[in-house]
């Protein structure tokens, strides 16, 4: 029960920030393929291009992301070994591997949509299933272990970003909340 609650309030949140992060993202592709887009001339996509791919990326990932996170840690604080249980629980090794394996699940989940996104951001594609189908098709083949290597071209460099940062996110997380716990509430 409570890993759904914690996936829906994660689909909601990712959902809610896609309206930031979708156009804070389009100024971001558009000042990065300036020089390519300056050539062809017009005004470019909308405020909202890549918005869909946005929410894709951002709805179910994230309540991956905090769903993984909970059941990890709850794995890792349930061993047997009270040894490695109060180790762990009074250090920072919950939360840090915890935090870095949710980051490469919810990544393993919604990275196809962030290169769909940034095609269409970019210009390069129009439309969610138009990027998909440029994805795919590109090189002329469409082996299935071809088409999932295109989807993920990249994902070694996002998770060697993503997976360091989810980690110190939810450790300052979990030491917060601690604080707060004890001192504020």
């Amino acid at each position: 029960e409570r890993l759904t609650a914690v996936f829906i309030g994660g689909i909601i949140g990712g959902l809610a920030q896609s309206f930031v992060a979708g156009p804070a993202e389009l100024w971001k592709v558009r000042r990065q393929v300036s020089d390519m887009i300056g050539s062809r001339g017009g005004r470019g996509p909308s405020i909202t291009a890549g918005l869909g791919a946005t929410m894709l990326r951002d709805g179910i990932p994230h309540g991956v992301w905090f769903a993984s996170y909970e059941w990890c840690k709850h794995a890792l604080e349930e061993r047997e070994s009270s040894f490695v249980q109060d180790e762990l629980k009074q250090s920072m090794i919950v939360p840090l591997f915890s935090g870095a394996f949710a980051a490469a699940v919810a990544w393993g989940v919604g990275y196809p949509f962030d290169l769909v996104k940034t095609r269409i951001q970019a210009g390069t594609s129009i439309g969610v299933i138009g990027a998909v189908r440029d994805v795919v098709g590109e090189g002329g083949k469409t082996k299935p272990d071809l088409i999932i290597r295109r989807l993920y071209r990249g994902f070694g460099l996002k998770l060697a970003r993503a997976i360091p940062a989810s980690a110190v996110g939810f450790v300052v997380y979990e030491y917060s909340l601690a604080f707060i716990e004890k001192h504020l509430v």
